[in-house]
């Protein structure tokens, strides 16, 4: 199996498109991209942007290549949108990576929260005559010849539901099982850990607590993380790969207590943390 995280927090811009191959697929976790357009109360700076036009890109080309595109919710940094916006590089991409695709997506319509609701509502709308199939994938699973792809039931986003849900991914070629988190911010739910410890993923790609925001997500929800990560590690001693909301800390290091890569360092990347260090680039403390 092939995994090439396409684009991330370690790679400057706020993502979890992944690109996975098996012997017979080709697919495409969460094909979206932003910036922050507000961060330290700085607007983005030249390299964020010219990083978002340049994984926007990436992300583009292997979509065109895909089979399967899977989008386990609907904010924008995890799927494309039908319309354009400089913080996205949307452009009038969706037009294209979505068509003649089998598109496996979260249900449009539970476990959803208004704001999500509308956006899947008018991407549908969008997207309906355009993608081969569309099947909603909370909690199914799907075979594809040698390749398995289930989806776990919709998590909640973070600490509570009032961000949403999503599904999270596992993709198995009999040879590796690779799960995909998404935005669950760190290990929070028991049903989570049963998913995890049932499945046995070698390599899981997790969707960091967002300590940079440590007032809101919690000191105790940090420790609950910790605890959860330690006892997969011990029972499954699988590949850990950590980014996304964690990234955007510049001490991300010191907040988890394992052993992890980031998704820039699973690549054999410098991790390049452009928002985390926005203030820093704009005073000509650092340079990137």
């Amino acid at each position: 199996m092939k995994i090439v995280p396409l684009a991330c927090e370690s790679l400057g811009v706020r993502s979890m498109a992944t690109y996975v191959e098996t012997d017979n697929l080709k697919i495409v976790i969460d094909p979206g991209v932003a910036i922050a357009p507000d961060r330290y109360r700085l607007e983005p700076n030249e390299e964020e942007f010219r990083r978002l036009k340049e994984l926007r890109e990436i992300i583009n080309k292997c979509c065109l290549d895909s089979d399967i595109i899977i989008i386990s919710h609907y904010h924008y940094d995890h799927y494309t949108p039908f319309f354009d916006d400089i913080y996205l590089e949307s452009k009038d991409y969706a037009s294209k990576i979505y068509k003649d695709k089998i598109l496996l997506i979260k249900h449009p319509e539970e476990f959803i929260n208004e704001s999500q609701r509308k956006r899947a509502k008018e991407f549908l709308e969008n997207v309906k005559n355009l993608a081969k199939k569309i099947e909603y994938a909370d909690g199914k699973e799907f075979k594809f010849g040698n390749t398995r792809i289930k989806f776990s039931k919709p998590i909640p986003h973070g600490k509570d539901d009032k961000l949403g849900y999503v599904i999270m991914t596992l993709i198995d070629d009999n040879k590796t099982k690779f799960l995909h988190t998404s935005d669950i911010q760190g290990i929070l739910y028991e049903d989570v850990m049963d998913f995890i410890l049932k499945e046995k993923p070698n390599i899981i790609y997790l969707g960091g607590p967002p300590t940079y925001l440590m007032f809101r997500y919690g000191k105790k929800n940090l420790e609950k993380t910790n605890k959860f990560l330690k006892e997969i590690v011990e029972k499954l001693n699988p590949i850990i790969i950590i980014d996304h909301h964690l990234l955007r800390d510049k001490k991300f290091r010191e907040k988890i207590d394992i052993e992890f890569k980031t998704s820039a360092e699973f690549l054999g990347k410098d991790n390049i943390l452009l928002e985390a260090y926005r203030k820093d680039i704009r005073n000509g403390k650092i340079k990137f």
